[in-house]
């Protein structure tokens, strides 16, 4: 029976196709946003993709542009991904051992009331698009 691929697995992927986007030197194109394809709003993720990508290229003004948390989620999810990788090399689960801190629900409530607040902030200063 096959194992359905994991949270590890995934991001590890989007972050492939991240930087592929990011040394193709392309322009970003099109929202894949579907609550934006749905209500043309942004939602509280809209240019995350576009941030990450710009960030990975170098270019911190356009990723802060696209979105001001593209560039400490690059970070951290960088550094879970090395730590995966690393772990894996050592026969061990992939996520073992990264940050416990980032376990716990306090911190994923902490996490979901940044994201909130930086989306009202953008929505209020006009500045979510993408």
């Amino acid at each position: 029976m096959r194992r359905p691929l994991s949270f590890p697995a995934v991001a590890g992927l989007a972050w492939l196709v991240c930087l592929g986007e990011a040394v193709s030197g392309r322009e970003p194109g099109v929202t894949l946003c579907p609550f934006k394809l749905l209500t043309g709003r942004p939602c509280p993720g809209c240019g995350m993709g576009h941030a990450v990508v710009a960030a990975m290229r170098g270019d911190w003004a356009a990723s802060f542009d696209y979105h001001p948390l593209g560039l400490p989620l690059l970070v951290l999810w960088t550094a879970w991904l090395a730590w995966g990788l690393l772990n894996l090399a050592r026969g061990r689960e992939f996520s073992a051992g990264f940050l416990p801190a980032l376990r716990r629900p306090a911190f994923s409530w902490a996490a979901l009331a940044v994201v909130l607040g930086v989306y009202a902030a953008r929505l209020t200063l006009g500045l979510a698009h993408v």
